[in-house]
């Protein structure tokens, strides 16, 4: 079964409010977004139409404020597990962690 991914522009979601937002992390200084919009979850994309890449979870709240939500997380991935103590090659779940997100209309 094929999965299609669903995407939505930074601009349609102008004075939205999603149900859920999630910051995805693999390095704090590159994200991305999905936004949870009636049930059904949405990359959010730049006025090309790539999924757009954030300079961190700050720089992806301040863009998108004009998106309200009641839940945010952010998503880590970490590719360099033993410098954490893990051992090496050993693959671990995601960090996943509630983010505090500003909204300009809350």
């Amino acid at each position: 079964m094929l999965m299609v991914m669903k995407t939505i522009s930074a601009d349609k979601l102008k004075k939205r409010q999603a149900e859920e937002i999630e910051i995805t992390s693999a390095c704090l200084s590159v994200c991305t977004v999905r936004v949870r919009l009636d049930g059904e979850w949405f990359w959010v994309t730049d006025r090309n139409g790539k999924i757009q890449r954030f300079n961190g979870p700050e720089h992806a709240n301040n863009l998108l404020s004009h998106v309200s939500t009641p839940k945010a997380t952010l998503l880590h991935h970490s590719a360099h597990a033993e410098m954490v103590g893990q051992p090496e090659g050993e693959v671990i779940p995601p960090l996943k962690v509630d983010f505090h997100w500003r909204s300009d209309h809350a």
